[in-house]
């Protein structure tokens, strides 16, 4: 004997129905016992009627559609197949629904009636498709037996194993078609074995009958490693122990109803699930006969929880407290889901189903009121909306530092653990977290344990040469970090005026015309929105700008759970509290603000000097060249170009800022000077550091760029004095940052031809740290630190460290 079970969303319509039939046809060898749910959405509308019903309210649209699905079920069936047998009384059903609103009371045993009428609709439509193999029907009433009232009962195994011989001995047939869902008590009343209880039957009767086989048809492949709705890279699972199945129904798995495993483990029945629509696929298959060496098989979720907990110091030590709690809910019918206790047995925490909660408060308002009026019992405590992620594993004891990655990968989703729960075979660890963060929660849980590509979720707010280039850079990179199991999205552009953002990702070849095509300036709300409602577990926001407005707002970046990767330099160095409040931030929020382009552009700067100084280093002096655009213009000097010839060609070559000012005046120097002696524990502001500007004071001040330019030649006379006046001397002009005896400054150095700086030019960086650990040779750091190509690729090293590995 082989037992099938086919769901809702198998039976939905007549084609559906013809494809079920073609499908047992094709299986057909031995005995099977078909087991079917109503057609698809059927029992929704069911309880519909009833409800309106039991409420007075007018039901006949509902009634009318109902009707109309029914008939056209039945005629399309009828006109190729010929007259459908034991077509349940649809008169007897609108009878009982009109007594129901004529009373406005719904006793269960109506209710039971009513909500289950749909499984005989689908019987007697089988029936009649298979008429050809003599199928019979089998009434659910006299084959499962069961207790515990009309609605959701329980099936008596032993007693319904003698109902289902009696049955099939006095009907012999190869095909048995019987309704899902239902069953009869000891008065031989109709029950229900709780929504959407037709897997439950179909296991019943598998263990009943010792099958060789439960299968459970319905529409996907089988049980997933997480609910495919939501994890797009959710695979499939292809074996499963009955513990591990339990586990995963218990805690929200939909493709198993959490009553079915258990009486196909007592009877040692192997139970499968497939796909209708997918026949050929394999199918996850539930038995102890497939050991499997995974440790953790998949993850599962239960949403719309609620927690409850019992305290107070009448609990302590006082036998019987927790008995009394749990005994309080199971005469209401409460159902727990999960339960923790303090090791100083003060309290009792609970979950329960958020719909449940108004029972449990007033069974335990009751239970305690003595105590509550004594003091011992505190007021009951409650947090609502909260959800279970759980990782489901036989074979996680064998593996050592499973929980840890289980709640490291929780806090990398920036979620908050309630609590948790471990039962005692390790099989399964759950956590108690905040529902709305549930779908992150299960989407960094998955990443980690099962695909391993984690994923970079980037914004980029500037779109010039830099932020083009790093664009350029991503589309080009691709293919390598795919190789490397990283995939990285581009969902937000932003310039100055407008934001674009797409769920599915920019394009990277018409992010331009998108960008020009948005009316929605950048704002850090909508982009937050736009994070939590698709689910983005590592947003980046990108600063490629010069702007002030937005550095300002990088603690509110952290804060609101993105990683921040700035090429801007304005944040890193604004007020000295204010880029403490950054690092807070960042500890904060397990957050990352990254910014190595800030100093060196592509060169190794911070990581090396946050590895010395983390170390125990010790800065005792330092001295470079740390503007890309200065160390061209100044080389271009020394070439024979004037001051503002050498502008002008550094400009052209995407050297210098958008206003060459701000490389001229020493302040961006200043400012990389400023960021080392930070990183380096010195507690100083911008206005700290000396400089010496290129320029005279209050050159072209107030004028904008291309007014400046014009300026420009007017100093090209007395600079080239300079210039003359140090080649006098064997010399060579360079702009220097120096560190020395906590003093900082920035300016304009005559050096030899014997000097380490003499050399550096044509766009090098060059940095030499004389520390504690590098003395009396100081440690150097050399490269090109400027250019658009070598900053967006420094920018892009940055996002790549915002991954958590």
């Amino acid at each position: 004997m082989r037992v099938l079970k086919f769901g809702g969303s198998s039976l939905a319509d007549f084609a559906c129905l013809q494809q079920v039939a073609q499908l047992v046809k094709a299986q057909l060898k031995d005995e099977m016992l078909l087991v079917l749910s109503a057609p698809g959405g059927m029992t929704d509308s069911l309880v519909a009627l009833a409800s309106a019903a039991e409420q007075g309210l007018d039901y006949d649209t509902q009634w009318h559609a109902l009707i109309e699905r029914c008939q056209s079920l039945k005629a399309a069936v009828e006109a190729e197949y010929g007259s459908v047998q034991n077509w349940p009384d649809l008169n007897e059903l609108q009878n009982k629904l009109a007594g129901v609103k004529l009373i406005q009371c719904c006793p269960d045993q109506v209710r039971a009636y009513v909500i289950s009428f749909g499984e005989r609709i689908s019987v007697s439509l089988m029936q009649c498709l298979l008429s050809s193999h003599n199928a019979h029907y089998l009434e659910a009433t006299d084959c499962i037996a069961s207790t515990n009232g009309h609605i959701d009962a329980e099936a008596d195994l032993v007693a319904s194993k003698i109902r289902f011989q009696t049955a099939l001995k006095a009907n012999p047939a190869t095909i048995y078609i019987m309704p899902g869902f239902t069953a009869s008590n000891e008065q031989g009343q109709l029950t229900t074995l709780g929504r959407n209880g037709s897997d439950y039957s179909a296991a019943i009767a598998a263990a009943c009958l010792e099958a060789e086989v439960c299968q459970i048809w319905t529409d996907v492949d089988g049980v997933y490693s997480a609910d495919p709705r939501y994890i797009k890279k959710a695979t499939k699972v292809d074996f499963l122990s009955y513990k591990e199945a339990m586990e995963l129904s218990y805690f929200g798995a939909k493709v198993l109803h959490p009553k079915t495993i258990l009486p196909c483990a007592k009877a040692g029945v192997p139970c499968e699930i497939k796909n209708t629509h997918n026949p050929d696929a394999q199918g996850s298959l539930i038995s102890n006969d497939n050991v499997s060496s995974e440790p953790v098989k998949a993850l599962s979720s239960l949403q719309n929880l609620a927690m409850l907990t019992v305290s107070g110091p009448g609990m302590k030590g006082k036998v019987g407290m927790a008995s009394k709690v749990f005994n309080a809910l199971a005469h209401d019918n409460v159902s727990i889901v999960l339960i923790t206790q303090s090791s100083c047995e003060f309290s009792i925490s609970f979950c329960v189903h958020e719909s449940d909660l108004p029972l449990a408060l007033e069974a335990l308002q009751t239970a305690f009121e003595l105590e509550s009026q004594a003091g011992l019992i505190e007021p009951v405590q409650v947090q609502r909306n909260l959800a279970i992620v759980t990782l489901v594993g036989d074979n996680m004891r064998a593996h050592k530092g499973l929980a840890a990655k289980f709640f490291a990968s929780l806090a990398q989703a920036q979620v908050n653990i309630v609590a948790i729960a471990q039962d005692s075979t390790e099989s399964a660890i759950s956590a108690v977290i905040d529902g709305e963060l549930c779908n992150d929660a299960v989407k960094v849980c998955h990443e980690n344990f099962f695909t391993h590509i984690p994923s970079i979720d980037v914004f980029l707010l500037g779109c010039g040469l830099v932020g083009q280039e790093l664009i350029k850079q991503l589309e080009r990179q691709q293919a390598w970090l795919e190789k490397r199991n990283i995939k990285l999205n581009l969902y937000g552009v932003a310039n100055s005026r407008q934001l674009h953002l797409d769920s599915e990702g920019i394009a990277f070849d018409d992010w331009q015309q998108k960008l020009a095509a948005s009316e929605q300036p950048f704002d850090l709300k909508l982009v937050e929105q736009f994070v939590r409602q698709n689910h983005l577990i590592n947003p980046v926001l990108v600063d490629c700008t010069s702007s002030d407005a937005l550095a300002a707002q990088y603690v509110d970046f952290l804060n609101a759970g993105f990683h921040v990767v700035a090429a801007n330099k304005k944040a890193n160095t604004s007020s000295y509290a204010y880029y403490q409040d950054l690092i807070t931030a960042t500890q904060k929020n397990n957050r990352k603000f990254l910014y190595e382009t800030n100093v060196g552009a592509g060169l190794p700067v911070i990581d090396n000097l946050q590895s010395l100084f983390g170390a125990g280093d010790e800065l005792l002096e330092f001295s470079g060249i740390l503007s890309g655009s200065l160390s061209y213009m100044f080389g271009a000097l020394q070439d024979g170009l004037s001051l503002s010839e050498a502008t002008i060609k550094a400009k052209e070559s995407g050297f210098t800022e958008p206003d060459p000012r701000d490389d001229l005046s020493g302040t961006d120097v200043a400012r990389k000077l400023l960021i080392i002696a930070r990183e380096a524990g010195m507690k100083l502001e911008l206005s700290d550091i000396e400089v010496e500007s290129v320029l005279p004071l209050g050159f072209a001040q107030g004028d904008n760029v291309d007014e400046f330019m014009a300026k420009l030649p007017s100093l090209d006379a007395a600079f080239n004095d300079r210039i003359q006046s140090a080649a006098s001397e064997g010399k060579v002009l360079r702009y220097v940052g120096t560190i020395k005896q906590g003093h900082c400054k920035v300016g304009i150095e005559a050096v030899d031809e014997k000097h380490a700086l003499a050399v550096i030019r044509d766009g090098e960086n060059a940095l030499a740290i004389l520390s504690a650990y590098y003395q009396p040779r100081p440690f150097v750091i050399r490269g090109y630190g400027a250019g658009s190509a070598v900053t967006a690729a420094g920018v892009f090293a940055d996002i790549l460290k915002t991954l958590s590995r």
